[in-house]
């Protein structure tokens, strides 16, 4: 069956609803800054666990906020930095060009102006943080919810020798994208997707991205074939159903674990039964009309940064 959805209206209120407020202050530790790419001024937010000892190399997380949303908004959003305290590992939150990402190489993306070199940016982000915060460049990794989550496959594909690991919530890859992107080696790779996501549909279809756009997604399936194929995973996963610790939030969790093979990596997916186009253990639920469920049995942030911190470029 073929979808047709349009994300455009929605995402211009989601940054304003869902992702909590308009205008979220940035957590105590979270400073703004910024650098040069392409000749253009680059912003982010950075979160350094209070604690930090600066003579410590310590994880960093790259965190991709969705179309029209902000780093500010994506740590709101995720509570990325409150673990990031509990666990001492540093997160930024870059923010795209005129809020968008530049995600899909079959389709360079821009409101206004060329589109930007968006895995350029992540690419010198990783090393100003390698450097200004001595980061551990064995332990840097990337994570993203919708567009957000598509930019996190491109840099995983593209920056495969920089990162350690990497998670994608709430979408699919193109179609075409095989064609397209070959890692350079195997790298865990975690998805999390909603069964009912209105958006982005489980079993894949055609998606409007706004006026005069339109894409023709993967199931999640293919989607995560594609990891499996690239990380020589096992391609029989063993799946596992897990508590319902939230029975009335109506949704239900499967996990799928495709184990690594010899030289390869292991990829999993997290099914959310009745979830939608949201980030599993967020609170906000203001736009459940238009996004669908959040699953309050899973918190994604936590369960993403217990997946990423199993691993180092040096397994």
């Amino acid at each position: 069956m073929r979808y047709r959805n349009s994300i455009l209206a929605a995402a211009l209120v989601i940054p304003l609803c869902l992702l909590c407020t308009s205008c979220p202050r940035p957590s105590e530790g979270t400073v703004a800054d910024s650098l040069r790419v392409e000749g253009a001024r680059r912003t982010f937010l950075v979160h350094v666990p209070m604690a930090s000892n600066l003579g410590v190399k310590r994880p960093l997380l790259i965190v991709l906020h969705p179309f029209t949303g902000t780093g500010r908004s994506m740590e709101q959003l995720t509570g990325f930095s409150s673990v990031a305290d509990s666990e001492g590992f540093i997160v930024a939150y870059p923010d795209g060009r005129q809020r968008v990402w530049n995600a899909n190489p079959a389709s360079p993306s821009s409101l206004l102006g060329a589109p930007a070199d968006d895995v350029a940016f992540v690419s010198a982000l990783i090393d100003y943080l390698i450097e200004k915060h001595n980061a551990d460049p064995d332990r840097v990794y990337v994570a993203g919810a919708s567009s957000g989550g598509l930019m996190t496959h491109r840099v995983a594909c593209e920056l495969t020798d920089k990162l350690a690991a990497a998670a994608a919530v709430m979408i699919t890859l193109p179609t075409g994208w095989q064609d397209r992107e070959d890692p350079a080696k195997p790298l865990p790779f975690l998805m999390i997707q909603g069964v009912a996501d209105p958006f982005f549909p489980w079993e894949g279809g055609t998606v409007n991205e706004g006026p005069f756009r339109k894409h023709t997604y993967q199931s999640a399936a293919d989607t995560v074939a594609f990891w499996v194929a690239q990380n020589n995973a096992n391609p029989s996963p063993v799946e596992t159903n897990l508590p319902d610790t939230s029975s009335d939030d109506g949704t239900t969790v499967f996990e799928r674990h495709y184990a690594a093979q010899p030289e390869g990596a292991e990829v999993i997916l997290y099914g959310i039964n009745g979830g939608g186009h949201t980030w599993p253990g967020s609170t906000d639920d203001s736009l459940k009309f238009l996004v669908g469920t959040t699953s309050q049995d899973i918190n994604a942030s936590k369960v993403i940064w217990d997946f990423l911190k199993t691993h180092s470029r040096q397994d």
